[in-house]
């Protein structure tokens, strides 16, 4: 379910008041012993500042598993050490104590990310920029700017900027099916459903990362919901 060298994001619980925003990092499992897990030293999301926390701090855990679902649980630090590098080590309350959220095909939120749009060797039109209306580990949906069209199907490839907060920007650049084109009304700007085809496995990992942090921020996902 989660493997030596997978990502693991802490937030501190049971320090800040009921309208603030957990302090967020993230760490490296860099090994892990019978109950427990061991991480590297832990780096805030936004300062990129490391955090050696201290013995029984409390923090909420979340990690993608390799089903593609994203899980939760509960720990608190047990024990500062130091090896060939500094690490921490909490307390694995084991598989059947996770709270699973959702799988990948299923996190799709509402989202507006700046793309570029490039046609492949198939397809012929001028490369433009657009947004997206919603997103996916799956796929995305984009709003046409005016003047702009695309075939009702074929293929093209794209790159979405995405803003996450464990990192000032990053890259995906994918080839994408086109699934279906639509307007709601005759004035409104044409919308084109997005399907990935080809898409390295690290950008799909950062659009469902992504997906989970708006997740979290717009529907107040919390542990005991």
């Amino acid at each position: 379910m989660i493997a030596i060298g997978d990502t693991i994001y802490l937030e501190k619980t049971g320090e800040q008041g009921e309208n603030e925003e957990a302090e967020r990092y993230y760490c490296r499992l860099v090994d892990r012993l019978n109950q427990e897990m061991v991480i590297d030293v832990p780096i805030h999301e936004q300062t990129k500042k490391p955090s050696l926390f201290p013995e029984g701090t409390p923090f909420r855990a979340h990690f993608l598993g390799k089903d593609g679902a994203m899980y939760i649980f509960e720990s608190t630090i047990k024990e500062r050490r130091r090896e060939t590098i500094p690490v921490l080590v909490f307390n694995d309350p084991g598989p059947e104590i996770y709270k699973r959220i959702q799988r990948r095909q299923d996190v799709r939120v509402s989202a507006t990310v700046d793309c570029a749009i490039h046609p492949t060797e198939n397809t012929a039109f001028t490369p433009f920029r657009a947004t997206t209306v919603d997103i996916s580990g799956g796929g995305c949906a984009i709003v046409l700017p005016n003047g702009r069209s695309l075939p009702g199907d074929g293929e093209i490839d794209i790159v979405l900027a995405l803003h996450l907060q464990s990192s000032d920007m990053f890259f995906v650049e994918a080839r994408c099916k086109i699934v279906r084109l639509h307007k709601r009304h005759e004035e409104a700007l044409s919308r084109v459903s997005l399907q990935f085809i080809s898409i390295e496995e690290r950008h799909k990992e950062k659009i469902i990362r992504f997906c989970f942090e708006r997740q979290l921020q717009d529907k107040q996902l919390l542990f005991d919901s």
